[in-house]
């Protein structure tokens, strides 16, 4: 593959070559970018080294490798979250740079009545299986007069479907397995609380999602989520009892509910997506730029994100 991909992009002739992720994609542009002299980008979205240590596998292992080539070598390293240089660093990433995932806040209704009638409705997107840690909002809720959204799909919805069975709450408890993209603000919208639990992050767009849509969000505290919330939401420990709590608090105040939402409202506008693209676009500017001045400039000065 290699060598077809340096063909093909000498074909193409591009100025610089933007790479997702930093195994196949990110070591194939790399390769190509030394080979022909042009810059190459490649971005983060998750700490593969805390997935290494939570779900070892011999894949992970095996594409260790390609990793540190593509991050060590690659001209500028994106990342979606501050939390992750961490991690592009000791794979020898030297240059870089924040661009935080892109949620579109005019897409929700901020406008919202915190007021709420019949049991608090909660609602957690995410991908069902042992990194997410749904079960955990189960456990969480089973005590509690809460009814659980749960839009997602995985290897754990036959386990999850069983786990809501045991707790007797199944019947307090919607599985959607998928809905689509330009359909979910509706969810965000019927909902009173967002929920997220989680055993690693690069970023976690739903959190941020919730927050476009003023909701409180109450989630784990894993690795980038208190840098996304940014002091807006309740940052709790990975433990059902912790999120029992934190629930049983706001569930009957309006007050709270209102405050944590309306706070997590103003903080996603400022890390709104035009605002990072506006960011993306002139790291891009710069690392074209003939004498890099802009560049460097941009790395010492705010490669971080800066709101």
């Amino acid at each position: 593959y290699f060598p077809k991909v340096k063909k093909l992009i000498r074909d193409i002739g591009p100025d610089v070559i933007r790479a997702h992720g930093p195994w196949h994609t990110g070591s194939l542009a790399v390769y190509a970018g030394r080979s022909l002299g042009i810059p190459s980008i490649v971005s983060i979205h998750s700490n593969r080294d805390e997935q290494r240590r939570i779900e070892p596998s011999l894949l992970l292992n095996l594409v260790l490798p390609l990793e540190n080539y593509a991050l060590s070598k690659a001209s500028l390293v994106l990342c979606v979250s501050d939390y992750l240089h961490a991690y592009a660093n000791r794979h020898g990433a030297k240059q870089t740079y924040t661009i935080y995932n892109k949620v579109y806040t005019e897409r929700f209704n901020a406008d919202r009545s915190y007021e709420r009638s019949g049991p608090l409705k909660a609602l957690s997107v995410m991908r069902l299986d042992r990194a997410k840690y749904p079960e955990c909002l189960l456990e969480a809720i089973a005590p509690l007069d809460i009814h659980l959204t749960l839009i997602g799909q995985g290897e754990l919805e036959d386990a999850l479907r069983r786990q809501a069975a045991q707790l007797g709450i199944l019947d307090r408890v919607d599985f959607i397995r998928q809905v689509p993209n330009s359909e979910i603000q509706a969810y965000y919208d019927r909902t009173d609380v967002f929920l997220m639990a989680t055993h690693y992050e690069g970023f976690c767009i739903p959190v941020l999602e919730a927050m476009a849509a003023g909701l409180p969000v109450i989630a784990s505290d894993t690795g980038p989520i208190p840098e996304v919330l940014g002091g807006t939401g309740w940052v709790v420990k990975k433990a059902p009892e912790a999120f029992t709590e934190s629930l049983s608090k706001l569930s009957d105040d309006i007050d709270r509910r209102a405050a944590l939402g309306r706070a997590a409202r103003t903080r996603s506008l400022q890390i709104d997506g035009p605002i990072m693209e506006k960011r993306e676009c002139a790291i891009y500017r710069a690392l074209l730029n003939s004498d890099k001045t802009d560049l460097d400039q941009m790395l010492s000065e705010k490669r971080r994100y800066v709101n």
